[in-house]
């Protein structure tokens, strides 16, 4: 796996998701000079004496006390440990290292004000393989505090690490690697905070999790058009071709036909002597427009997490043209949150018709099913609207849920709850579609037809022998059709 290096170019979600999946990283020179210039402006508030946020001055509804001079390394540490508040379940390695990725990268855009050795040191967890123990809840979205504060306390020795699923001691981890803790200097203790990289890294994942699904739900709507056109007069192909995509635009519409249409190349279903129907349910005759909706909610969370790792989100945020650190809100991400959001509303939609083409293959199937030749057990369609169901509640707004935290900290966005939910939803919805290619699969099963479209074939015969397995609980049929599906 190459290295990412980390440079004046923003980073991407891809560089973001190499990181998380291993591999290394570093730091160009023009980055570190970024970094030290940054530094530099907080160096020079420092010897002015200027009052300054997070720097001199106390945090919260403190804003407005002093940090005596002496006292400067002891506010770091106490910083760090107040805001080691996150509960729950510790994120996944991955989506650990998605995070301290985000944060580094933030690091190189010059409005933290960190050492070029606090950047090495993130970087050197990153190649060492020391990942963070970092809950899972407590970020209400105006800046990741609690989780980053985790990765801040591994760097100094303070806080714990994942090991074999299991957590160990920040400090005996970092001996075993090779490296030493670090000692935050004054301001650092707030930068290494003052961010949402646990919204950017864990949505970096996120994106391209949806990304997959939505490319998986235009093959599995191929399929269930192949099963239910070998059925009987279904599966009309016209909703798919380029004039009705032409005829009202918009890039996820195309596409999604697009990819229909070559997922059926060669099919029976292109045959002009064919008997079909002048129209299929709406479940099945309007999937480009859902599926189009879907790839574009994926599009925009896209791009709001590049307007994200290309920002500079610190509070105060360092501005090196004018060599000030100036207050303001950059860390309020609302609307990343609101992509977050409207990809869920999305998936909602998405499964839901799929739920719907499931009971028009299981209805298919009753007569095969009554003489004990299908292989999907029947109830297996209430799975799939039991999943529906909760996909639809989770579409409901998270970010509308805002609290007064303190009398300066009277909003917040709640991302990373709107990302938690949309994790689930993708899971759900994967669920959903994998139920949906059982059916098609098990009902050309019992036709005894092959599909003959170029994306579909494959497809099918790799369910086919999941299928054939004697037995085979449902809950392992799905997880393996999901795992087909998104890899």
């Amino acid at each position: 796996m190459g290295t990412v290096r980390l440079g004046v170019q923003p980073p991407t979600v891809s560089d973001i998701v190499a990181i998380a999946d291993g591999a290394p990283v570093e730091l160009d020179a023009d980055a570190r000079a970024t970094v030290a210039a940054s530094r530099a402006v907080v160096d020079r508030a420092i010897a002015s004496g200027e009052p300054v946020y997070g720097l001199n001055r106390r945090l919260g509804a403190g804003r407005d006390d002093a940090v005596a001079d002496d006292e400067l390394a002891a506010f770091q540490r106490r910083t760090i440990a107040n805001h080691r508040g996150g509960i729950g379940e510790p994120l996944t390695e991955r989506e650990a290292r998605a995070v301290v990725a985000a944060r580094l990268a933030g690091f190189t855009r010059g409005g933290a004000g960190v050492r070029p050795e606090l950047a090495d040191a993130y970087a050197a967890l990153l190649n060492a393989g020391v990942t963070p123990r970092i809950p899972s809840r407590g970020s209400v979205g105006a800046a990741d505090l609690t989780a980053l504060a985790e990765v801040a306390a591994v760097v100094t020795g303070a806080g714990t690490v994942l090991r074999d699923g299991g957590p160990v001691p920040a400090a005996e981890a970092l001996e075993a690697a090779g490296l030493a803790p670090i000692e935050l200097a004054p301001h650092e203790a707030l930068a290494a905070l003052s961010a949402n990289a646990l919204s950017v890294g864990v949505g970096s994942l996120a994106a391209v999790s949806a990304r997959q699904l939505a490319e998986a739900a235009d093959l599995v709507v191929a399929l269930s058009l192949e099963a239910v056109g070998a059925h009987g007069p279904a599966g009309n192909l016209s909703p798919y071709t380029e004039a009705v995509a032409e005829a009202r635009g918009g890039d996820g519409q195309r596409a999604s036909a697009r990819a229909i249409r070559a997922a059926l190349a060669g099919s029976a279903l292109e045959s002009p002597d064919r008997t079909v129907s002048v129209q299929d349910p709406l479940a099945f005759r309007t999937a480009p427009q859902l599926h189009g909706a879907l790839r574009e909610a994926v599009a925009r969370l896209r791009t709001e997490l590049e307007v994200e790792l290309a920002a500079r989100s610190e509070n105060p945020v360092v501005d090196i043209p004018s060599g000030r650190l100036v207050s303001g809100g950059n860390f309020q991400a609302l609307p990343l949150a609101l992509a977050l959001e409207n990809l869920r509303l999305a998936l909602a939609h998405v499964a839901e018709a799929s739920e719907r083409r499931s009971a028009a293959l299981s209805l298919a199937l009753a007569p095969a099913r009554r003489e004990g030749r299908t292989r999907v057990p029947g109830l297996l369609l209430y799975a799939a609207a039991d999943a529906v169901a909760e996909v639809r509640q989770l579409a409901a707004p998270a970010t509308l849920g805002s609290s007064t935290l303190s009398g300066v900290e009277d909003h917040a966005t709640y991302a990373p709850l709107a990302l938690r939910l949309l994790q689930r939803s993708l899971a759900l919805t994967a669920d959903v579609l994998a139920i949906e290619a059982l059916h098609a699969a098990d009902l050309l099963g019992v036709l005894d037809t092959a599909p003959t479209g170029a994306g579909t074939r494959s497809l099918a015969e790799a369910l086919a022998a999941a299928l054939a397995a004697d037995a085979a609980p449902a809950a392992a049929l799905v997880a393996e059709t999901t795992h087909l599906l998104l890899g």
